[in-house]
């Protein structure tokens, strides 16, 4: 298995995990330190992976900066439409995260 699709199979897990964790209703510092782990790598790596760079280094970088952009992209929109639920929001940030991870762990086969 390589390092791409292994990484991916993490970050799906975690992604799974978050989606679950909302779903369940999971209290306190379990499902805040699930999420915050979620937000700051998951929606970017799954984006970020497409490009190749010149070090593995560079794609933990971009997916960190991806990831919180695509978040605070969220919230403000969330905040602009009059639409807060956060929880909702995170459900379906982790289940559209879980396509292109897919997508890699797929790629990854051939």
């Amino acid at each position: 298995m390589n390092t791409l699709r292994r990484t991916a199979c993490v970050l799906m897990a975690v992604a799974a995990c978050t989606a679950l964790s909302v779903l369940i209703g999971v209290p306190g510092q379990w499902r805040l330190a699930l999420t915050v782990l979620f937000a700051l790598t998951v929606p970017g790596w799954a984006i970020a992976a497409y490009v190749r760079p010149w070090r593995q280094s560079y794609v933990w970088t971009v997916a960190v900066a991806v990831s919180l952009a695509l978040s605070i992209l969220l919230s403000q929109a969330m905040l602009s439409l009059g639409y807060w639920h956060p929880e909702r929001a995170l459900l379906v940030f982790a289940l559209a995260s879980m396509i292109p991870l897919g997508h890699h762990i797929v790629r990854g086969v051939r």
